[in-house]
């Protein structure tokens, strides 16, 4: 293949170079079949790659969640094999995404990639600034490079001048001459930039795109920074049917752009025939029937109101009238941004410090408004305060408790598990905190019951401990300082270590009582372990005989094993069980050998929980299993022991059953050997499997283990040393994402899982590049999306192949994916939702076809009739007379 072949490309020759069955590099494209998402991604490759030829620009505009990012990646692997020193520049909104597309070049190297050139693509570590991106092109020992949209935004400082768009031209040019230097004047081979519609404003003087046209080369006589431009986003119309042509435009001379019919600078459809394709997703199920979004979305208003809180209603209703006098004179028209005001979302004291930070980081991240405040925060914060002084305690939102009492079921059971993960995006800042430590609340409710339940605590010790939200004090009172585990960990290796960097009284106070604590010298009590600390070692810690209870069976199934080690431990026997079992395992399937000290083998007959466990599968739940070798199994065990022990309400379960069990052993079988208490353990628990959550959440893990290691945390499958570190990190009910970026990655991870965090509270940060559908088919809009386009971002979030929805759809013939909008009835709020939906429902089908009208951001105070009608329902139409707007055309 010459790289002149480019013009007439075809599927079928994609097809022998890569495949776009996972796995299966075999499969070809055949004419004619084309309706799965396979045929399409090698039909957008071979259509790419001569719209790159002919035009030297495209834009790729699929609807989201249909592997762009493997598309882009299959002509950058065929660029490669043409030019085996190409040079490849992606640029993604911020580092964390372009960490996702390293780790999609080796899972394409791995699954996908069979061409004839065996040479890996050497692809560079992500940088941030453009500069450390550049140095890295110096070097020139990489073929793919990554730097941020956000770079281009940061290129002058708080102390320079009133210029700063000026300043930014001058020093973009300035790296722009530096790149070009190293790369002989020819500029990159490709440019790929993901998410373009961070490109779509053009106007205001911003810094970023007075930037991006001096260092992408916009302007007669430039010089362009790439031979070929890549352009993807599946929102291209994000706001505005002249966004299309406004990304364009820094690639493209203004003649192109022009339609020789209507001498039309704008015309979208004009331009996306030419330059674009997009395509609509469509999710296979049973027998090979396709699936489009008006199948399965399901849009669900949530009315709430004040009518359990008359206090908080005559709260809302000052703030009404101190509103209105407030922004009587700015707002003559009676009209206000979506999402304007902070008192429809929350109100109530916030932790102000700490939402300053996250709206700076997010600021900073987008070049744009974090909708962290609000014309009438400072009113909402005084307020608040006179309500504090008269009532002792803050306003209470209406619409907190209404999601609230949708997240956290009442009782946890293995049936409920099923709907439990739910991902929620808001407007404002301080609705993200007051969200999380509300859900964590709610659930420390249930779980503490669950708790108290098997501890037998009368009505009044149950009220005393909930009042004191479940301190580890009043349980260590409760117990008299109950005797802690034979040998407690050292500070060396305490799991706080694990912990995720949340503020602590966002977490749950459950689930810290199972983790380690370090002694404070200061306190007045040892707030250290307590009994359910002591527990929790009992099942992590290879002393413990327990320890084994979560270990695989020696043959990954049913059998038990064969000794313990014991060491001598000064004037003591120290006895070794799960990191023996450990030693017996690599022995047996020949994997790495676990480093043992010398230590004597006693020879013991010692089963697991696992075998009852296995017996519980489905015939098709053991066949999956079956076909993985022994490294995989040992890593699924890895991934299932972390997030059981630490992340699921799994721990409170195990810890009911031993709790009840310790108390009737000690009762009835007092001169028992450890050994002996621990098969009665085993025995007693196998009864209990069939309705428990430790059965659900094995088949739930075992059903996605695969997808989890290849799509979320990239690492192989037989990777059996790792440990599921993420996992070990969120320990709580629910989590938030907001300003701060390090624990991205591991919020991901932990949400794909069936474990923690069960709800993510989330703004406009988690709106993009994040995949979050493995477990989750709910998304609730607590604040509405600033127009369509985000709007469509954040669905995606769910909405996208490999879904939950695609799995039920394979396992069965009907899927669902809900879209909550909860509002504050008869008030602005539900003005708002109403004019949003009218308008959603109007741009929908020109958002498919990338035509989009104009936007408008404002919303008046008269309420649309009949509104509730504009809630979409899944539709009963055949998959095949889904058409796609600017489809791949080959001659």
């Amino acid at each position: 293949m010459f790289l002149s072949d480019w013009a007439t490309i075809t599927p079928e020759a994609v097809s022998q170079q890569m495949s776009f069955d996972e796995g299966n590099k075999e499969w070809r494209y055949q004419a004619g079949l084309s309706t799965s998402m396979a045929a399409k991604q090698a039909e957008g490759v071979a259509y790419l790659c001569r719209l790159l030829q002919q035009h030297h620009l495209a834009l790729l505009a699929d609807e989201v969640g249909m592997g762009k990012t493997f598309q882009a990646i299959g002509v950058i692997r065929l660029l490669q094999q043409l030019k085996p020193d190409a040079k490849i520049l992606v640029i993604a909104p911020n580092k964390n995404i372009c960490s996702q597309w390293k780790g999609e070049f080796g899972a394409f190297e791995q699954d996908h990639w069979h061409g004839e050139s065996r040479k890996p693509l050497e692809v560079a570590e992500p940088e941030s600034k453009l500069e450390a991106m550049i140095e890295r092109v110096g070097k020139g020992d990489h073929h793919v490079y990554f730097t941020t949209i956000h770079a281009l935004s940061g290129l002058t400082k708080e102390s320079d001048g009133t210029d700063k768009a000026g300043l930014a031209r001058e020093h973009a040019l300035e790296l722009k001459v530096r790149v070009m230097n190293y790369l002989n004047q020819e500029g990159f081979d490709l440019l790929v930039i993901d998410e373009a519609h961070y490109l779509r404003a053009r106007e205001g003087g911003s810094q970023k795109v007075a930037a991006a046209k001096a260092f992408f080369g916009e302007g007669e006589g430039e010089c362009p920074l790439a031979k070929r431009v890549l352009l993807m986003t599946a929102t291209p119309t994000h706001s505005s049917v002249n966004d299309v042509a406004n990304i364009l435009r820094y690639f493209a001379a203004e003649d192109d752009l022009i339609n020789s019919v209507t001498q039309n600078d704008f015309d979208a459809a004009h331009l996306l025939t030419k330059y674009g394709l997009r395509r609509l997703r469509l999710l296979q199920g049973k027998n090979g029937v396709h699936y489009a979004k008006q199948h399965y979305r399901k849009e669900i208003a949530h009315p709430v109101s004040f009518a359990e809180n008359q206090n908080a209603e005559l709260f809302f209703g000052l703030y009404q009238r101190q509103l209105v006098k407030q922004f009587q004179a700015k707002a003559s028209n009676r009209q206000f941004l979506y999402g304007y005001l902070e008192g429809f979302e929350s109100f109530g004291e916030h932790d102000r410090q700490a939402i300053k930070q996250d709206a700076e980081q997010q600021t900073n991240e987008h070049g744009k408004d974090a909708f962290s405040k609000a014309p009438d925060t400072e009113l909402l914060h005084q307020l608040s305060q006179e309500y504090y002084g008269c009532f002792n305690e803050f306003p209470e939102h209406p619409k907190y408790k209404a999601l609230v009492d949708i997240f956290v079921p009442e009782m946890l059971t293995p049936d409920g598990l099923d709907d439990i993960k739910h991902l929620v995006f808001v407007r404002r800042i301080p609705s993200v905190r007051e969200l999380t430590k509300r859900v964590n609340t709610r659930y420390d409710n249930v779980l503490g019951h669950q708790i108290a339940k098997a501890l037998e605590l009368n009505e009044s010790e149950l009220k005393a401990w909930q009042q004191s939200h479940w301190s580890r004090v009043w349980l260590n009172r409760y117990f008299n300082h109950a005797e802690e585990f034979e040998e407690p960990l050292s500070e060396d290796d305490e799991d706080t270590s694990e912990l995720s960097a949340d503020d602590n009284q966002l977490r749950s106070r459950i689930t810290e009582l199972f983790v380690v604590k370090k002694r404070d010298p200061n306190a007045l009590e040892d707030t250290r372990n307590t009994e359910c600390t002591n527990v929790g070692l009992r099942f992590r810690k290879p002393e413990s005989i327990f320890s084994l209870f979560l270990e695989p069976s020696l043959d990954y199934e049913k059998e038990a094993y064969g000794y313990h080690f014991e060491q001598q431990s000064g004037d003591r026997k120290r006895a070794t069980y799960s990191t023996a079992a450990m030693y017996q395992r690599a022995q047996r399937h020949q994997l790495n050998n676990v480093a043992v000290n010398e230590e004597t083998q006693i020879s013991e007959n010692l089963p697991t929980i696992w075998q009852h466990l296995f017996e519980q599968l489905s015939d098709t739940e053991k066949a999956r299993f079956r076909k993985w070798n022994a490294a995989t199994k040992e890593n699924f065990a890895n991934y299932f022991k972390a997030g059981v022990l630490f992340a699921s309400p799994v721990m409170v379960e195990l810890f009911c059953w031993f709790y009840q069990f310790d108390k009737n052993s000690r009762l009835h079988k007092s001169g028992e050997s450890a050994h002996a208490r621990y098969i009665d353990f085993i025995q007693h628990t196998a009864t209990k499997l069939s309705d428990s959550m430790l059965l659900w959440y094995f088949k739930a893990v075992l059903e996605t283990f695969e997808d989890v290691c290849k799509k979320i945390a990239r690492v192989g499958l037989d990777e059996y040393d790792n440990d599921w570190r993420a996992l070990k990190g969120h320990t709580s009910p629910a989590a938030f994402a907001s300003g701060e970026t390090s624990n991205r990655d591991s919020l991901q991870l932990s949400f794909n899982s069936p474990f923690y965090p069960n709800v993510l509270v989330a703004t406009s940060v988690f709106q993009e590049g994040v995949n979050l559908h493995l477990q989750c088919n709910q998304v609730h809009h607590y604040g509405i999306a600033g127009n369509p386009g985000d709007h469509e971002q954040r669905v995606g979030r769910l909405d996208r192949l490999f879904s939950k929805v695609n799995r039920q759809y394979k396992n069965g013939p009907q899927g669902e994916l809900k879209i909550s909008f909860p509002y504050l009835e008869h008030s602005f709020d539900e003005d708002q939702l109403a004019s949003f939906l009218e308008r959603k429902i109007r741009a929908e089908n020109k958002l498919d076809k990338c035509l989009l009208d104009d936007h408008d951001a404002h919303v008046g105070t008269g309420k649309a009739q009949h509104w509730k009608c504009y809630l979409k329902q899944p539709e009963q139409i055949m998959g095949d007379k889904i058409i796609d707007p600017y489809p791949a055309k080959f001659k």
